[in-house]
């Protein structure tokens, strides 16, 4: 029987807490307001949880499920890390990562895996295209095969085969820096809450879908990256938080 694909998860998103235009409750307050559509999120983060957990540690207040998560840098890559609630050392080979997140009890998601501008993440999804069983052997849990960021490049549809030649759940995210890019990205699953989707995620039942992200998003993101490593450069920082909500 065929099940009705009635959530709607974006797994990938951030905030100032690393390289995001928006606060997390900046975040939170947009989907709640302009993303209704959404059943369920996870704020990633560049290895660090601190706008997730306390996303996460608010998660009754809002309309959706929030989902624990951080982009963890591997060497070979990025990998979402889902469900963790404690830090996933950076820099490991992929192997060590994806062990590290599964004993946190979270599900490893290979982020954007033949990212034109990454060189490790392309060398990497070009080697596991045309030699999966290394990716097998590790337990990767899914493939991130719709990023809204690199929608159109082709890109994503190299990791959507490379996701069914291996045989691994599918992700839809979208990779969101600035509010209006939130939601580009999709993974769908039958049900509504974060449990439904983790267990779509089990059972390889999921659907990633979406769209590009607009003009507008990709000249405010490339603005707002400008600005913020031009003040790192200068040695200014933010004098708030890193969560600043």
């Amino acid at each position: 029987m065929t099940q009705t694909l009635t959530g709607r998860a974006d797994l990938h998103m951030h905030t100032t807490a690393s390289d995001g235009k928006l606060t997390v409750k900046e975040l939170l307050n947009f989907v709640t307001k302009k993303r209704k559509h959404l059943t369920a999120i996870a704020i990633t983060d560049h290895d660090t949880l601190d706008a997730s957990l306390w996303a996460y540690e608010r998660k009754t207040f809002y309309p959706f499920d929030i989902i624990p998560g951080v982009e963890v840098s591997s060497r070979d890559g990025h990998v979402l890390a889902l469900w963790v609630t404690k830090p996933i050392q950076r820099d490991m080979d992929l192997a060590d990562t994806v062990a590290a997140v599964h004993e946190a009890g979270g599900l490893a998601v290979l982020a954007h895996p033949v990212h034109p501008f990454i060189p490790e993440h392309f060398s990497q999804g070009m080697r596991s295209l045309f030699n999966p069983q290394g990716l097998i052997e590790m337990g990767v849990d899914a493939m991130e095969v719709h990023n809204a960021g690199i929608a159109g490049t082709g890109f994503n549809w190299i990791a959507r085969q490379l996701a069914r030649k291996i045989g691994v759940a599918v992700t839809g995210g979208s990779d969101a820096h600035t509010s209006g890019a939130i939601g580009t990205g999709e993974t769908q699953y039958a049900g509504y809450s974060a449990d439904d989707l983790r267990h779509a995620l089990i059972e390889k039942t999921t659907v990633a879908r979406g769209t590009p992200w607009s003009i507008t998003d990709y000249v405010g993101y490339l603005k707002h990256e400008h600005k913020r490593k031009a003040m790192i450069s200068s040695g200014i920082t933010n004098s708030s938080t890193p969560i600043n909500p």
